[in-house]
């Protein structure tokens, strides 16, 4: 599933957290990497058969995997990088 954040939307939340500025710096720029390959994996006519897109996948997963551990580590990451009009279900 891709999905984009907005990046200085949850900069901005951050800047209201206890969460050190180097996590957040950190946490930013995986962001930023998902949302860029995210858009670089959006089905296409043209690119669908796109030499690399196996090896794009797999570091897609590796940046989902450094998102998790860093959100494991620091719940206030998840929280600030919800959607703005997020509700519980």
């Amino acid at each position: 599933m891709m999905q984009f954040f907005d990046v200085e939307a949850i900069r901005a939340r951050l800047a209201e957290t206890g969460v050190p500025a180097g996590v957040g710096l950190a946490y930013l720029q995986v962001l930023t990497n998902l949302n860029a390959m995210s858009h670089l994996m959006s089905p296409s006519v043209d690119l669908q058969d796109e030499p690399g897109q196996e090896e794009l996948e797999k570091f897609f997963q590796r940046h989902q995997e450094r998102r998790t551990a860093l959100e494991s580590q620091f719940p206030e990451l998840a929280i600030a990088s919800r959607p703005r009009d997020w509700q519980p279900q």
